[in-house]
């Protein structure tokens, strides 16, 4: 959720972008020598396409010895913009022949699954500060199932365009991009096209992934020339879906753990209307463009002249004094304090109608919120887990290696525009598409029969649980198994969970808006039940 309450926000012209043609270099991989001319491991390929083959990734610079096959590349979704998507694909580690394929997503609009989910998240490596290394993850996905990760849309991390017009997108185009990689990357893996298919993500991802589930249900139905994708369901967290009802939430949210004062609580609820508080004056029409890490405004846009709409405003700016620079992500989180945040933290700025009214480290955090991936995360021992407060920004580091673009297949020729980022301001994402409600969606999905689960970390004070909440009580879905605590394997309640016709809800207890990163063994026990359908 980019700037939950910041103040002021420009639309921006559509930047100028080169024309990139980034599209790798296939080669036909075999055994890997590192500089020192040690073989570090190989596999057997027999069975794959060429192209699959062109995208085996035989090691990763600085992991650890391991058996995972890992592919990457790029996935053209239209030949005649040059329009692709990179993807990278770690078969499971338990049986890649039997075990689901599950699609992540991160959000934004316009973060990386790659950093998020793959490298900061639910992969199989972390990378240690300054990107030097990669360290094994215990709780990762891929020891259940096959996992793909896609950067989308184009011009989102590696991901690429040769037509610049095609960084100003929205939720349709998303969706029929998404679904045209996953027929091509069938095509590139056939040996996957039976295998049960989910949907998975998190945070802005709760528009990408309803819309394209709907894209998937509704092309098996009407495109004769296509395969049907498999689709079986879709798991997804701390998920933006009713903008009106999840700001309200983190209002209420805020007020109930203590961030807010009561007099700002009751200022805000009394002055700003939720259901319409997202836009900019709207000069441009509905259809107008906005930064895409900018987008999402819960509260605090400039507002139009009026009394009500300037003590919003006003109130929004309290809050965000009241808050202070701590961790949004987790409220119980520290933040990352290297010496370039702590410096920008420094900074005193005085405009309340400036993003920049804010310290910048807690601005930035701010503009970065529907990512679906942390700004600081707390080194607070858990259940064996690595911690690092700037794992953002150690992933920033690896990916930014020549060495690891290049065993990545990723940016080959170089040209992509700038460093890789977490979350790009190079694309301008539909104002009316932040602000739409996917409720209608989920009835359709729901009656479609597929099988779906939200869930929650409940320390997230981006799209907090209790607008998740409200929203699904708006569905009105019958309750077939009532309100319960769940318990992981270790023992612990790992949340509570209610069972409704077509939909389970489940928080995650002491998790934060990435859960996996927050409590990832709570998490992989969580994915590992919905895929087996086991009750929680």
């Amino acid at each position: 959720m980019a700037r939950l309450w910041a103040t002021a926000l420009a639309v921006l012209g559509l930047l100028g972008l080169s024309t990139v043609g980034a599209r790798p270099v296939e080669q036909h991989p075999g055994l890997h020598v590192d500089p020192d001319g040690l073989v570090t491991f190989s596999h057997s390929l027999d069975g794959y396409t060429l192209q699959a083959q062109a995208d085996f990734v035989p090691t990763l610079p600085g992991a650890p010895p391991n058996k995972l096959k890992i592919f990457a590349g790029y996935v053209t979704v239209d030949e005649d913009a040059g329009r692709a998507l990179f993807y990278t694909f770690v078969e499971s580690a338990r049986s890649p022949e039997n075990d689901p394929l599950v699609l992540w997503l991160n959000g934004g609009p316009g973060c990386s699954s790659l950093g998020g989910g793959f490298l900061a998240e639910l992969g199989p490596f972390y990378p240690t500060p300054g990107g030097e290394k990669l360290i094994a993850n215990k709780f990762a996905w891929n020891r259940v199932a096959n996992m793909l990760f896609i950067e989308s849309p184009a011009f989102v991390g590696f991901s690429y365009s040769n037509t610049s017009r095609d960084a100003r997108v929205g939720d349709a185009r998303t969706a029929r991009d998404a679904r045209q990689f996953l027929l091509r990357w069938l095509d590139r893996f056939p040996q996957y096209r039976d295998h049960d298919f989910h949907i998975s993500g998190e945070s802005y991802a709760g528009h990408y992934i309803p819309q394209l589930a709907s894209a998937i249900v509704r092309g098996n139905q009407e495109d004769s020339q296509e395969q049907p994708i498999n689709l079986k369901g879709f798991l997804v967290g701390n998920a933006l879906t009713v903008p009106a009802i999840d700001s309200r939430g983190a209002v209420d949210f805020w007020w109930s753990h203590g961030i807010i004062s009561t007099e700002t609580r009751d200022g805000a609820l009394d002055n700003c209307d939720f259901a319409s508080i997202y836009p900019l004056t709207d000069e441009e029409g509905e259809d107008a463009y906005v930064s895409a890490v900018d987008a999402p405004l819960p509260v605090g846009a400039v507002p139009p002249l009026g009394s009500r709409a300037e003590k919003c405003d006003e109130f929004v700016n309290r809050a965000m004094q009241e808050m202070g620079n701590i961790n949004i992500y987790d409220i119980y989180a520290d933040v990352c304090l290297k010496p370039a945040l702590k410096a920008a933290a420094a900074v005193d700025a005085t405009s309340p109608r400036r993003p920049s009214a804010f310290p910048a480290s807690q601005a930035r955090q701010l503009a970065l919120m529907l990512r679906g991936h942390p700004a600081g995360i707390s080194t607070k021992p858990m259940l064996g887990k690595h911690y690092d407060p700037c794992i953002d920004s150690e992933t920033e580091a690896y990916l930014n290696r020549r060495d690891v673009q290049l065993a990545l297949h990723a940016n080959v020729s170089g040209e992509l525009p700038g460093p890789w980022k977490d979350c790009t301001q190079d694309i301008q994402y539909k104002r009316r598409d932040v602000l739409r409600s996917i409720l209608p969606l989920y009835r359709e999905l729901v009656d479609a029969g597929l099988r779906i689960l939200v869930y929650s970390g409940d320390v997230d004070a981006i799209v907090p649980v209790i607008g998740t909440r409200n929203w699904i009580r708006k569905l009105d879905l019958p309750i077939t198994k009532p309100w319960r605590p769940w318990t992981s394997a270790t023992g612990q309640v790992g949340g509570w969970t209610v069972e409704h016709q077509g939909l389970t809800f489940a928080s995650v207890r002491g998790a934060g808006h990435m859960v996996p990163y927050t409590q990832p063994e709570r998490a992989l026990h969580l994915f590992s039940s919905y895929l087996e359908e086991l009750t929680l």
